[in-house]
């Protein structure tokens, strides 16, 4: 059997029971080392001055420093730091909002351990984790927002934007034909562009660039 990477973890929550709960939970898993155990932004921050994780789990309604002023420093500061968003707000304004200020996943306080521990592998081999709520809050977002939003300061032709929002809604190249007027081969050279263009090998990766990088809008 392969031993799995250690993974050095962080963990910033006010609530202490449930963070004390879930760390208890997390050493269950031998791969998963707690080496930060705070209750709010600040003494995260201070920690950090000490330890470096490869993974911080940041609630976000914290005192002190809550997790979204945490968030944009450890951003600034400590770039390869990967952050995952737990919280009881688990709305789509919510999600879009910490992910485009950099968080690597957004996941609900309530959810299983096995969910928690997915994320976090995820994070720690891919870069990211989106479930199905987080991908659909994003795909959501990409079709209502105008086209024009989207053309302002990128490298991507109109028709190619098309073609990125339905593939962020999970469309085959198939259906983005039919729906284009266009014909399939087409539609798979556009593809093979955007992929050149954003270094995206798939759906998840292609919603992930879009989210980064402001190809639309939060009103």
């Amino acid at each position: 059997m392969t031993k799995l990477k250690p993974i050095h973890l962080g963990v910033a929550d006010d609530h202490l029971v449930l963070r004390q709960g879930l760390i208890l939970l997390l050493k269950e898993y031998d791969n998963i080392n707690i080496i930060i155990d705070v209750s709010n932004g600040k003494e995260l921050l201070d920690a950090l001055k000490k330890s470096k994780p490869d993974i911080i789990l940041l609630d976000i309604e914290m005192p002190v420093m809550n997790g979204s002023e945490a968030l944009d420093k450890i951003v600034l500061k400590y770039p390869d730091i990967k952050v995952i968003i737990m919280s009881m707000h688990f709305s789509d304004a919510y999600i879009i909002e910490f992910i485009k200020k950099g968080a690597c996943a957004f996941i609900p306080k309530n959810c299983d351990i096995e969910k928690v521990v997915d994320a976090i592998h995820s994070v720690h081999e891919f870069g990211y984790y989106y479930d199905n709520k987080v991908s659909a809050a994003m795909a959501s977002l990409i079709k209502k927002t105008p086209l024009e939003s989207m053309i302002q300061g990128t490298e991507f032709t109109r028709r190619e934007l098309d073609v990125i929002r339905l593939i962020c809604l999970k469309m085959s190249s198939n259906d983005i034909a039919k729906t284009l007027s266009l014909s399939i081969r087409t539609i798979e050279g556009h593809r093979y562009n955007i992929s050149k263009k954003t270094n995206a090998s798939g759906v998840m990766e292609l919603i992930e660039y879009v989210t980064q990088n402001n190809l639309f809008n939060i009103s």
